[in-house]
């Protein structure tokens, strides 16, 4: 039923917003201070165990490692020029979000310690906006830029997970997604054709997730790193 909600809610938003990309493209050179564009993002996620409390001293317990992990977002947006240097940014991206770490199952009367590790991989559909500066263009056209995003509303779909131990019921319940994240970017932009812009973007970004997959720690993902490879039509 939630997948089914999760599905039928994202594919009205793309639809949507190809909808609005097509009723644009066809009068974009009477909108010259709007732009439309897509990216591409490959993303890197730290995910830090911390102790839940004291580690029990009889029984068998599980503790969580660090770890880090790749994943990639794409998506469309438009950009709307105020001023020759300030501008912004808006549109529907689609985020693929993997979390792997390390985990121990402890035994304490064995005196052993077992070693798997947990993976927690969801797809999550966001509205990000953002507000960035643009400097001077160079000799050769070409421009960097710095900016800051926060999203507007974001939609995680179903989580799935690989665990070496405990279980996977209610996995829903034990991760808990942040509403809004902040990110902060430089750019390089370059110029393929008059219109054809190419754009590499490194960021940074503050994305406060939590796993309480293991019974003596809690697993955090609090900064997400990327690169947003775009593409931009500019009128």
């Amino acid at each position: 039923m939630y997948r089914h909600y999760v599905l039928q809610h994202s594919f009205l938003s793309l639809l949507l917003t190809f909808s609005l990309l097509s009723f644009l493209s066809g009068s974009l050179r009477a909108q010259s201070p709007l732009d439309i564009g897509i990216h591409f993002s490959p993303q890197l996620r730290y995910i830090n165990s911390s102790p839940k409390g004291e580690e029990p001293t009889r029984g068998t317990f599980t503790r969580g490692k660090d770890g880090l992990s790749m994943g990639a977002g794409a998506g469309v947006y438009l950009e709307y020029e105020i001023t020759p240097h300030w501008f912004i940014r808006g549109g529907v991206d689609v985020s693929y979000k993997r979390n792997h770490y390390g985990v121990e199952k402890v035994l304490l009367e064995a005196d052993s310690i077992a070693r798997g590790s947990n993976q927690v991989v969801y797809t999550s559909i966001e509205v990000p906006v953002a507000i960035l500066y643009r400097f001077d263009y160079l000799a050769n056209g070409n421009s960097f830029l710095l900016g800051a995003a926060t999203t507007l509303n974001r939609l995680p779909g179903a989580p799935r997970a690989w665990t070496s131990f405990g279980s996977r019921a209610n996995l829903k319940d034990k991760i808990d997604y942040p509403a809004h994240t902040v990110t902060v970017f430089g750019g390089y932009e370059h110029y393929l054709s008059d219109q054809l812009v190419v754009g590499l973007e490194p960021y940074l970004a503050y994305v406060p997730t939590r796993f309480s997959l293991e019974s003596a720690t809690t697993a955090k993902v609090q900064v997400e790193a990327g690169l947003s490879v775009r593409l931009r039509l500019d009128n």
